[in-house]
């Protein structure tokens, strides 16, 4: 493959002679500006993995080199600005222009990312209820923009005074972390220590609420609250069944189709697919008020039924005769509402999808990643929806979403349903070890829409593609209880952007007690990493599990850890409860314990080889948990 540097000659001899007169009078000032400049680099492809022996070209010129082995390059050049052209067998060519912007101490740092020569694919874009195909050529180049090395590390502007919003119960305290420092420009390590950084992102800030989390809380506010927008949308994500499935050698089954039936007449009521963790939630008239008594739960190619036990009960612990097998293959597709109501922060979302994506590339090289792109608006508009089929890699899908733009729109609602759609007819794989939607969106589908968005959302789960709604500017309560209740139903969890960047227009407080106040870019990151960890057979992400967030009030001494299943608290406060919660802050168990001093027992045994969390409430209502391994 080759990079090439293109020089931009002046126009005019006129205009080189008032330039040599210039350098004349500057004096010693002209040798500063004919210093030789250098450019140091690595190309990769869209899974982070080096391209050796590329051809790296300064564009119209015949000088160049050749990456090494590692894919880095080290190119002089005494002319500013040029572009590089880099080109390898079997790769699209990847180009990059470099001013005096890149460079910092003659040095300009570059990573160039380029995808390999793919079947023509093809662009869909749906216009009223018709589709219309644009033939374009994959493996087209993506170049990572680098940043000024001049000290302007991005920060990140705290708002001082948020656009005024309704007020609703709960959501007065929340818990905030130090966004300013944590608003640094991302970077990437090169194998010689020099970075480089990406302009544009690492802005947004947003929060989470994991209702798996705090599931007592989601109960309560469905009946008060969100009551009446449950009703009017005709969701009841509150009849739950969760269910842990593992083998007799303590490891959780992923992937695997899970039913619960109506036992008296053997009708379906719900399916999911057991996750990376082995748990899959089924749900209970999730449609209608009428729930079923009669359940049992059916594991896809085995014989056995079992008996359903809600969640105020337990979690369903079912054994299979099942060997442990993952799959390194990890689907995400991202849909973005792109309505002239999302302007204000869609360009920003662009900048921070490209540096997630290509975060998430690097950092695990052993992922199978597959990504594709859905962007809507509504009727009437220039389009219901444009796709990107899923394309192996991030390089297509960074250049489809850099392409888009916000408009149309008028109304509040969009075309929801439809994006859907769009999203549930990408090949999804059935053997993918993670399938996720990232739905960035602030305004509900149309009300007519309602039957189809729930069969939507019940295919979603039975597929085991999970939802993870980002709620943007101009959400509505409305709307944030569609998006809890997407996530939920699909075991998932709730995102939502803001006030804290000073970005776009005021942002929805979400109903809950507190959250936490991130970097979009970060947690976007962790909950991909949150999903794709596997702690199973031989097949792992390199990193460790990555854990949730949870604010500690209190301590506790928790011992042993790591633990084959006995697990102790030793505290000094008398405990009313102590929960279980898996790395991702699932919980799994709760218990109600003696109002005293001393220290508290608890058996993990039942549960597979893992990271878990304990969590515990002191009769002040205090808080606190700790994480302890549990190894088999």
């Amino acid at each position: 493959m080759s990079c090439t540097l293109q020089f931009h000659p002046k126009r005019t001899g006129h205009l080189i002679q008032q330039l040599l007169i210039a350098l004349l009078l500057l004096g010693p000032l002209s040798n500063a500006m004919a210093q030789n400049l250098f450019i140091k680099g690595k190309l990769v492809n869209d899974k982070g993995e080096p391209i050796a022996f590329a051809s790296v070209v300064i564009k119209h010129t015949k000088t160049g080199v050749e990456t090494d082995s590692a894919g880095n390059f080290r190119l002089m050049v005494i002319r500013i600005p040029i572009t590089i052209q880099c080109n390898a067998i079997g790769y699209s060519m990847a180009e990059k222009t470099i001013s005096k912007k890149d460079f910092k101490d003659s040095v300009a740092w570059l990573r160039i990312i380029t995808s390999a020569i793919e079947n023509k694919l093809e662009e869909v874009v749906v216009v009223g209820y018709s589709a219309i195909k644009k033939m374009s050529i994959t493996g087209s180049s993506s170049a990572i923009s680098s940043r000024e090395l001049e000290g302007k590390a991005s920060g990140l502007v705290v708002s001082t005074a948020p656009a005024e919003m309704a007020k609703t119960r709960g959501i007065a305290t929340y818990v905030t972390s130090d966004v300013a420092d944590e608003g640094k420009a991302s970077k990437a390590t090169f194998t010689d220590k020099e970075t480089i950084w990406t302009k544009g992102s690492r802005l947004l800030t947003a929060g989470e609420v994991n209702d798996f989390k705090k599931w007592k809380m989601w109960e309560d506010y469905n009946e008060a609250d969100f009551k009446i927008h449950s009703e009017k949308w005709g969701l009841f994500a509150t009849r739950r069944y969760s269910v842990q499935l593992q083998n007799n050698n303590f490891k959780a089954i992923t992937g695997q189709t899970v039913y619960l039936i109506n036992g008296r007449y053997n009708d379906t009521i719900w399916t999911a697919v057991s996750d990376n963790t082995g748990k899959a939630e089924l749900w209970n008239a999730f449609t209608t008020q009428s729930a079923v008594n009669d359940l049992a739960i059916v594991v896809k190619n085995e014989s056995n039924q079992y008996s359903a036990i809600p969640f105020s009960q337990g979690i369903n612990r079912i054994v299979v005769n099942h060997s442990c097998y993952v799959s390194n293959k990890v689907e995400i597709a991202f849909v973005v509402d792109a309505t002239g109501s999302m302007q204000d922060e869609i360009s920003y979302l662009k900048e921070e999808l490209e540096d997630i994506l290509t975060n998430i590339a690097v950092k695990d090289p052993s992922l199978d990643l597959r990504t594709g792109v859905v962007f809507y608006r509504d009727k009437g508009d220039e389009y219901l929806s444009r796709t990107q089929p899923f394309t192996s890699g991030i390089a297509n899908t960074i250049n489809f979403i850099k392409k888009q733009s916000a408009g149309g729109g008028g109304d509040y609602p969009e075309a929801l349903k439809e994006a859907l759609q769009a999203t549930a007819d990408l090949q999804w794989s059935a053997d993918a070890r993670t399938k996720i939607i990232f739905l960035l969106m602030d305004a509900p589908p149309h009300d007519e829409a309602k039957n189809e968005m729930a069969s939507l959302i019940r295919n979603a789960a039975a597929k085991g593609i999970r939802i993870v709604p980002v709620a943007c500017s101009g959400t509505d309560k409305a709307t944030e209880f569609i998006m809890r209740s997407m996530a939920l139903a699909t075991n998932g969890t709730y995102l939502f952007l803001t006030d804290d960047s000073g970005i776009g227009n005021g942002h929805i407080k979400p109903t809950t007690d507190e959250f936490k106040v991130e970097l979009l870019n970060d947690l976007l990151q962790r909950i991909i990493e949150q999903m794709c960890f596997v702690n199973t057979c031989d097949v792992a992400t390199k990193n460790s599990a990555p854990l949730a967030v949870f604010t500690n009030t209190e301590k506790v001494i928790l011992f042993p850890n790591p633990t084959t299943g006995p697990v102790t608290l030793e505290t000094a406060k008398a405990l009313k409860e102590i929960l279980v919660a898996d790395f991702t802050g699932k919980i799994l168990m709760r218990t109600t314990v003696k109002d005293k001093k001393g220290k508290y027992s608890i058996d993990l045994a039942a549960f597979p080889s893992a990271t878990y969390f304990i969590q515990y409430i002191t009769k002040e209502n205090t808080s606190g948990a700790e994480k302890v391994v549990l190894l088999k």
